[in-house]
């Protein structure tokens, strides 16, 4: 089992959860609203640094995960063939579930 963490502009929100919603995963847990800094520049909601982040979690067996990752390939060339610089990060952790 692995736990997916996606990591993401807002702007790209309408996006990634069709295709969220378009894998079928059995569940997830949006966090809207998050703030950082990263190799795509800063997001604190602020004059300064405009926009903010959203940030998905999702505990997966191996074969989501998989279809995930390719998902979000997929996205990130497409977008980047168009020129975006594709403020998009996934993360995969190994995880147990205990309770």
């Amino acid at each position: 089992m692995k736990m997916l963490i996606l990591v993401f502009r807002s702007t790209l929100n309408k996006e990634i959860f069709r295709l969220l919603d378009g894998l079928k995963l059995p569940g997830y847990t949006e966090t809207a609203e998050v703030y950082g800094a990263g190799s795509m520049g800063r997001v604190f909601d602020s004059h300064a640094w405009p926009g903010y982040n959203s940030m998905v979690i999702s505990a997966v067996d191996e074969s989501d995960a998989r279809k995930v990752a390719g998902a979000m390939k997929e996205l990130s060339v497409r977008l980047t063939a168009q020129g975006e610089k594709v403020p998009l990060r996934l993360f995969a952790v190994p995880c147990e579930q205990i309770l």
